[in-house]
């Protein structure tokens, strides 16, 4: 049997987790999952036979209260392989899960620090991976977690790092993040510009909202701009979903259980309804977020080749596309199986968002990607809107109120930040880039943006292919220029 994928895509992302397996979050892992599409540079793993290893550092628990003593073992990693001491230092930050070792030598910022001779440290987040914060996961213990404790680690490990390595005073800080680390890139330069000299924001939501529809509608928009295709892919995918739901209206549930193979079936529950529609909708949000063309990977071109294939009405092909991620399974879509997933407490090394990431969407992000929006700006009907998602953090963690999503813009700035040296990448295709800040002009010398054409979730930070969107290849030499730039300023 096929678990469901606990369902809201959201950070990342990302979202997008330094460098995590796509994963469970409240739903589809919305954040980063770079290891897809990956190339490792060969040469740059060649270099003295270079293995990075696994280092624990003593953090605080609470970095603003003094009188809490408590500390954790934190996990970090360092690839000094191009330092020569007087370089930069590059500070990769880490997001919603476990911290990969080829997070310090797989991704394209590693060959900007050959480049510029550059030490690259990289803090795994806390509560994420090894990095255990609490004996467990219980709700009481969830309170340190959120992203000022998580920029507060990053700035006493740089510190440590800085004294450690007797970095000259000479040496700039240029962080680096894809998704919710992205965010976190972002607001590590804004709240210790002392600390910081410049930061990279890769497909970073800076303005958490509650309900984020928008996201089906950046779904929709990828699909339109596939010539020949994307207009009869939206139609045929409305069809469809107006013919389930026209099903699940009629009540006619042992027809719908037995065409997508449902285990246990559906039987009139609404929060189970739900969770199907959202599921059948997350599998294209999730090929959406990171358009992989790689051989054997999943892209908006290849499934919506296969929602037009003629001879088949457009259910049927899009029952065929279900049967694709569910890899002949029988797939479990009750809302108590998705619910009960979330209340395990047990601290887990392997586990990518989880229950810890749940916890944070539901008290700083929101990042819900409900079905709220206008029926003509998506096609996946209007089953799974916002009081469904929120009912999920009550059920959950007993929580009676919506996530502070203002204090989270107020603390860092949402779409309006007050800084400077930060460069904010977007991909045009990435749902995520709602709300990433992507109206400052290119040539802003305090917070400029790069909006990428034809890209999707965090691709900018990749090691390009034989596959990868022309247009990145570009934007990499333009985000060189600026930390060249900054450097030497």
């Amino acid at each position: 049997m096929m678990k469901l994928k606990t369902l809201s895509i959201v950070l990342f992302g990302i979202l997008l987790v330094s460098l995590a397996v796509e994963a469970q979050k409240r739903g589809f892992n919305p954040h980063i999952d770079l290891r897809k599409g990956l190339r490792p540079d060969p040469e740059l793993l060649k270099v003295h036979d270079y293995t990075p290893q696994y280092q624990w550092f003593t953090q605080r628990l609470d970095h603003f209260n003094v009188a809490n003593t408590q500390t954790f073992q934190q996990r970090y990693i360092i690839n000094d392989q191009y330092w020569n001491g007087n370089g930069p230092v590059f500070m990769m930050i880490n997001g919603e899960g476990p911290m990969g070792l080829d997070t310090v030598t797989s991704l394209q910022f590693v060959i900007w620090a050959k480049q510029y001779n550059a030490l690259i440290i990289s803090l795994e987040h806390r509560y994420y991976g090894a990095s255990f914060a609490t004996t467990d996961l219980g709700t009481d213990n969830l309170i340190y977690l959120n992203p000022e404790q998580a920029l507060a680690d990053n700035a006493v490990f740089r510190d440590w790092v800085n004294q450690a390595y007797n970095v000259k005073p000479t040496s700039k800080y240029v962080t680096f993040g894809g998704s919710y680390s992205g965010a976190l890139s972002s607001w590590m330069r804004i709240k210790y510009p002392n600390l910081i000299d410049l930061a990279i924001a890769s497909s970073g939501p800076v303005n958490p909202v509650v309900d984020f529809s928008q996201y089906l509608e950046v779904v929709q928009r990828a699909i339109l701009t596939l010539p020949n295709l994307g207009n009869q892919c939206i139609e045929n995918i409305s069809y469809a979903t107006q013919k389930i739901q026209d099903m699940l209206l009629q009540e006619d549930y042992s027809t719908l259980n037995q065409q997508f193979n449902l285990c246990p079936p559906l039987d009139g529950n609404p929060d189970d309804i739900a969770t199907f529609m959202q599921a059948l909708a997350g599998n294209w949000m999730g090929v959406a977020q990171y358009n992989n063309q790689e051989v054997g990977q999943q892209s908006l071109l290849n499934i919506c080749e296969m929602m037009v294939e003629p001879g088949n009405d457009p259910l049927t092909n899009y029952i065929t596309i279900w049967n694709l991620f569910a890899n002949g399974q029988c797939t479990d879509v009750s809302y108590n199986t998705m619910i009960q997933s979330m209340m395990n407490t047990t601290n887990d090394a392997t586990v990518i968002g989880g229950r810890m990431w749940f916890y944070q969407t539901c008290t700083n992000f929101g990042y819900y990607q409900t079905s709220d929006g206008p029926s003509d700006l998506q096609p996946f009907g209007d089953m799974f809107g916002l009081p469904y998602q929120v009912k999920q953090c009550a059920d959950v963690f007993g929580f009676d109120f919506e996530p502070n999503v203002n204090w989270t813009i107020t603390e860092f700035g949402g779409l309006n930040p007050s800084g400077s040296n930060v460069l904010y990448v977007n991909g045009m295709n990435d749902p995520w880039s709602a709300l990433g800040l992507t109206e400052h002009s290119i040539s802003d010398p305090l917070l400029p943006s790069l909006f990428i054409v034809g890209t999707s979730h965090c691709q900018d930070m990749m090691i390009p292919t034989a596959v990868t969107p022309s247009t990145v290849i570009p934007a990499q030499a333009t985000i060189n220029s600026f930390i060249s730039k900054w450097l030497n300023q």
